[in-house]
C-alpha cells in the first residue's frame, strides 16, 4: 500500500489546521454564551498552537528557523482570528446578516492573503473568489448557530474526534512509511 507524502500532509493539515480550530471556535462560543469566556480563549490558544505546529509539518528538509516562524505566525494568526470571531459574535450587537456577511467575506480574504503571502502557500488567485463567499456564508451560519449552541457543541465534539483521527492516522502512516523506508 503506497500512500503519497502529500496525501499524509493534507490529512494532517485538515485535522490540525481546520477541524480542530473550528471545534475550538464552537467551544469558545459555547463558553462565552455561558459567561465563561476565559475558558473559551484557553481553548482557542491551544487550537492556535496546534494549528501552528501542524502547519510546520511537511515532508521537506528541516529548516529550524522556518519551522519556528511558521509555528509562531500560524499560531498567532489562528488564535487572533478565532478570538476576533468570538468577541464579534458575542459582544457586538447583531447589525444584520449583510454586515455579518461582509465581515465574514473580509475574514475569508484575510485568510487567503495570510496563507499566500505570509505562509507562502501556492494558492491560486481564484481560490480567494471561492474562499470569500464561503467565509461570508460560514459567518452568517455562525450567527444563526448561536441560537442552537448546544447542537454546535455536539458538532464541535465530532469535529475534534474527526480531526484527531485524521492527524493520528496521517502521523502513523508517516511513521510507518519512514520506518519501512518507503519514503
Amino acid at each position: 500500500m503506497q500512500i503519497q507524502a502529500d496525501t499524509l500532509s493534507t490529512l494532517l493539515s485538515l485535522g490540525g489546521q481546520y477541524l480542530i480550530p473550528i471545534a475550538a471556535l464552537l467551544r469558545a462560543l459555547y463558553s462565552g454564551v455561558r459567561g465563561k469566556l476565559p475558558e473559551g480563549f484557553a481553548q482557542i490558544i491551544g487550537a492556535g498552537a496546534l494549528a501552528g505546529v501542524t502547519a510546520a509539518v511537511s515532508g521537506q528538509s528541516v529548516d529550524l528557523r522556518g519551522i519556528v516562524l511558521t509555528i509562531l505566525s500560524n499560531s498567532v494568526f489562528t488564535a487572533g482570528l478565532l478570538s476576533f470571531i468570538v468577541v464579534y459574535l458575542l459582544r457586538m450587537p447583531n447589525w444584520g446578516l449583510l454586515v455579518d456577511a461582509i465581515v465574514g467575506g473580509a475574514i475569508g480574504l484575510i485568510v487567503w492573503l495570510f496563507t499566500v503571502y505570509i505562509l507562502g502557500e501556492p494558492w491560486p488567485w481564484w481560490a480567494a473568489l471561492l474562499l470569500i463567499p464561503a467565509a461570508a456564508v460560514g459567518f452568517v451560519a455562525l450567527r444563526f448557530g448561536l441560537r442552537q449552541i448546544i447542537r454546535l457543541v455536539r458538532l464541535a465534539t465530532w469535529l475534534v474526534g474527526i480531526g484527531l483521527v485524521l492527524m493520528v492516522a496521517a502521523g502513523g502512516f508517516w511513521l510507518l512509511r519512514s520506518l519501512t523506508g518507503a519514503g
